[in-house]
């Protein structure tokens, strides 16, 4: 159901109802394409899909109250989880076929004991697993659905959309500013914090991007942060599990030194010059560049504009790109 042109100048809870069920059919679209060995995006459209609606019910959870429950909240983030190792290690095995070539000889056996178990932990994440979530996510969605759907709005007519929307752009982007501010020397947590708080401000956004020009630009900036603190938060949670799995080889007694470890060093080092790069990349264009401060400075103008939004002009609302 596409989203209607005239969703600013609508009531709040009515634009926040029509945005859910529109999330919702587009998580349905991508569920059975999970299941297609042949889709290598499947599996990321669809968790980008229940992101972003667990987001949105989040952000606006007082409008829906009594339609949406803590429940569904509950359930969308146990989708997340449920496909949370399968899509992890997808990334990770991508990253590791681009090194196959620079590796050594003796590094080889490292390499595929370290491929093994990435291969191992994505068929966790699939085949029946996935045939599970779908069925437990369409089964969870036909119930949503009614009831957001069959909601009778608040005999109270509330505010526009636009005005409620400027109001939370503003708290969303002040939070995003506070994880900055509280950085400090964390690489780990601190950009993570970040990231999340730009994806948050990305997905209150992209339901109006088409309304303005400002919206577009806000949206395409958030999204190049991502991918900045997607590649970094990749190589860390490599990181975590390429240390796991050297302490797994290193601890059995009864042996010498194993045959994977030097491969393990390798990877393990190749994967901390990524993640050095990721870092040094955010700090030098988002915190020491203007990157950041255009960005909330595009979040202030945004809200300014709804506020206003007499002066919008009338554009139909788009789809955002299942791009993360």
């Amino acid at each position: 159901m596409p989203l209607p042109a005239d969703l600013l100048r609508r009531n709040a809870e009515e634009a926040v109802r029509l945005i859910a069920l529109d999330l919702v059919g587009q998580a349905r679209e991508a569920a059975p394409r999970c299941l297609d060995p042949e889709d290598g995006e499947g599996l990321h459209d669809f968790r980008v899909a229940v992101r972003r609606l667990r987001s949105t019910l989040s952000a606006w959870k007082g409008l829906l109250r009594g339609a949406v429950k803590k429940r569904d909240r509950r359930a969308l983030a146990g989708f997340q989880k449920r496909t949370g190792s399968g899509r992890d290690a997808e990334v990770a095995l991508e990253w590791l076929e681009q090194q196959v070539d620079e590796l050594e000889p003796e590094h080889r056996p490292g390499c595929e004991w370290v491929e093994e178990r990435l291969r191992s932990a994505s068929l966790a994440g699939s085949d029946d697993s996935n045939e599970m979530v779908c069925a437990d996510f369409a089964a969870w969605a036909g119930g949503f659905e009614s009831r957001v759907a069959d909601r009778v709005p608040a005999a109270a007519a509330g505010p526009p959309y636009a005005e409620a929307l400027a109001e939370r752009l503003d708290s969303v982007a002040h939070r995003l500013e506070a994880c900055v501010t509280g950085l400090g020397d964390d690489r780990k947590r601190g950009p993570h914090r970040v990231r999340i708080a730009g994806k948050r401000l990305r997905y209150l956004v992209e339901p109006v991007r088409a309304e303005c020009e400002v919206a577009v630009s806000l949206v395409d900036r958030c999204k190049r942060l991502q991918d900045v603190l997607g590649t970094l938060n990749d190589a860390n949670v490599l990181g975590d599990l390429l240390g796991v799995w050297r302490e797994e080889l290193r601890r059995p007694i009864d042996r010498e030194a194993s045959a994977e470890e030097p491969g393990m060093v390798e990877l393990a080092r190749f994967n901390g010059l990524r993640a050095d790069a990721g870092y040094r990349s955010f700090r030098r264009d988002w915190l020491e560049g203007a990157g950041m401060r255009t960005l909330l400075d595009e979040a202030a103008a945004l809200a300014r504009q709804l506020r206003d939004a007499d002066d919008l002009p009338d554009r139909r609302p788009t789809r955002p790109r299942a791009s993360g």
